[in-house]
């Protein structure tokens, strides 16, 4: 080989070696989450398995749940000083950091199942005035988490009218709070691990959850009568966010591995979901009395008990200098184009 070529050979080998160094560089990521190991933690278990093994261990996220890296009120600002890498970010738990965010707990949105629900919050993460609120907190979205639409669960008569609903005490956190009043209950905040001896003893004779699995997770259909069925009255918006800076730090390959596991994370998700319902619903209809929301029930209970309280929320919002009604309608969009049949 002539020295013309000995000089190449060797500057292709350092630019592979350069290329390897990079893919193979140990990064560590510190990421809180809120609660123990359960559903729905289960997309940032996969994306770390995931990342883990495609980076042959070089790519690590430690996962510190039960808020061992970060109280769940104050993740977003363990992630603006760089406490930690990332988090798990319920925004409805610290309303005031992220306003426009709490758009998508807003209660009877038009959102029919875990599916379009995921491809609704792709879209308004990715709504620039989103990016821009998350931009405040130094915070680069990653993922939205999925949950499962809320029901209720509860003693005594079951509400099989919209009368029904009318002076009972109901454990409805946030927005959801706000539609139960407007159907004439009373909304009480109580925290989940309580809520099983609260009903029992009849403090309240219900209470809300994302269906199927938080009821069989905590029990409650060992005290009570009845369950809804259909009534998707919404969520609490979370999201899986990093830190700008941990995030840009990542080599690109690292970034990719963080895209290739988008799609596989949600099913993880959706698989843990689906383990639930077939393991709970049928032990729920044992012993309960199912009372199934028809569509048009369901758009009756948006006109009472949805629109009001988004109407007062945009109102609050936009008094914010935030464009409230541009996230409603954003959704709306969103919600109808996903929802079209295929």
């Amino acid at each position: 080989m002539s020295k013309t070529g000995v000089r190449l050979a060797g500057a292709v080998a350092v630019v592979l070696a350069a290329g390897s160094a990079s893919a193979a560089e140990k990064v560590v990521w510190n990421y809180a989450v809120y609660g123990p190991s359960r559903a729905v933690t289960k997309q940032i278990e996969y994306v770390a398995e995931y990342v883990a093994e495609k980076s042959g261990g070089n790519f690590e996220i430690k996962i510190g749940f039960a808020e061992s890296l970060a109280p769940a009120k104050e993740t977003l600002d363990s992630v603006r000083i760089g406490a930690v890498e990332g988090g798990m970010v319920a925004f409805g738990y610290a309303p005031g950091k992220a306003p426009l965010h709490l758009a998508l707990d807003l209660p009877y949105l038009p959102i029919p199942d875990i599916d379009v629900l995921q491809k609704v919050m792709e879209d308004f993460n990715r709504w620039e005035p989103i990016e821009k609120e998350l931009d405040n907190w130094n915070g680069h979205w990653l993922y939205g988490v999925l949950l499962p639409l809320y029901e209720i669960m509860g003693t005594g008569d079951a509400p099989t009218t919209l009368e029904g609903w009318k002076g009972m005490r109901v454990r409805a956190l946030g927005p959801g709070g706000d539609a139960m009043r407007a159907l004439g209950a009373v909304p009480t905040s109580v925290p989940a691990p309580e809520v099983y001896t609260a009903l029992e003893r009849g403090t309240f004779q219900a209470a809300s959850f994302p269906f199927s699995y938080s009821f069989g997770a905590y029990r409650l259909h060992e005290v009570s009568d009845w369950y809804t069925y259909g009534l998707q009255f919404g969520i609490i918006h979370n999201a899986l966010i990093a830190s700008d800076q941990a995030y840009e730090a990542l080599p690109e390959e690292y970034k990719q591995l963080l895209e290739d596991a988008r799609e596989g994370q949600y099913e993880a998700s959706k698989a843990a979901y689906r383990e639930a319902d077939e393991k709970y619903i049928p032990i729920f209809d044992q012993t309960l009395q199912r009372v199934t929301i028809t569509p048009e029930q369901q758009k009756e209970y948006q006109e009472i008990a949805g629109r009001p309280v988004w109407n007062r929320w945009i109102e609050e919002t936009s008094a914010k200098g935030l464009p409230a009604q541009e996230a409603i309608d954003f959704i709306l969009a969103s919600a109808e184009k996903h929802s079209q049949p295929r």
